[in-house]
């Protein structure tokens, strides 16, 4: 899922922004959500501080009637989340050029009154071809395209009588008719196979108990009597003791 959020305080523009992005989404086959926000709001900052998997795109508004400005809200999701994209948007050249002073790895800047439909429309091209160079795993569930981040995959899991895999990720389930070997072509080295049937992301392991044959994930998530004993040492060369 591509989460495109819409920062932005004039309600023509705010619309305007929607139907700008919406117009040239529906052109892909993307899985995308579009969110638009009139302020920095409890809704928003929820969003910010408990992201859903998939990429992001944030179109933040530089002044808000409000206390914040789009600058606060990129300066909250910089704490935590350097891999969404963040574009600033003013009416005002002095507000831009003060906000390319700031070091928030901003992607660009748009003027509200220099080919607005046009800056926006590349910008949004320039976020997808960025993301689909990210490290990602690439799949599609009927006629949508997704691509979700190595960061999000806890594991994967084969289900070889139906011929599909179950992706399992911090927040959501995928069911894909793939075999587990296509997925296996697009990791890398923090995958690893435990067993026949099932793949775990490495980096997303808290704790493993190599007695009892218990992996315990980051979501709390509790994989018992999986590990294979002639993959058990393998793991250990590959994580160690927990």
């Amino acid at each position: 899922m591509l989460y495109i959020i819409i920062c932005e305080n004039n309600a023509n523009y705010r619309n305007k922004t929607y139907d700008i992005i919406n117009q040239y989404m529906m052109s892909t086959n993307i899985d995308y959500k579009i969110t638009t926000y009139s302020s920095y709001n409890e809704k928003l900052q929820e969003f910010i501080d408990n992201p859903p998997d998939g990429h992001k795109i944030y179109f933040l508004d530089i002044e808000l009637d409000d206390d914040t400005s789009g600058i606060d809200i990129a300066t909250d999701i910089r704490e935590t989340d350097f891999d969404s994209q963040i574009i600033m948007v003013s009416g005002y050249e002095t507000l831009l050029s003060n906000a390319t002073k700031l070091r928030l790895s901003l992607l660009d800047y748009i003027h509200k009154t220099m080919q607005y439909d046009k800056n926006i429309k590349e910008l949004i091209e320039l976020c997808l071809k960025i993301f689909n160079l990210r490290k990602s795993i690439k799949f599609k569930i009927e006629k949508n395209d997704y691509n979700i981040k190595y960061d999000d995959v806890l594991m994967i899991e084969t289900d070889s009588i139906e011929r599909k895999c179950t992706i399992y990720t911090k927040t959501k389930e995928y069911i894909v008719k793939k075999p587990l070997k296509f997925f296996e072509d697009q990791m890398d080295s923090n995958f690893y196979k435990i067993n026949r049937g099932c793949i775990v992301n490495l980096s997303n392991i808290s704790k493993i108990d190599y007695k009892k044959n218990v992996i315990k994930l980051n979501n709390n998530k509790i994989i018992k009597g999986m590990i294979a004993l002639s993959n058990m040492k393998g793991l250990k060369e590959r994580v160690g003791n927990y």
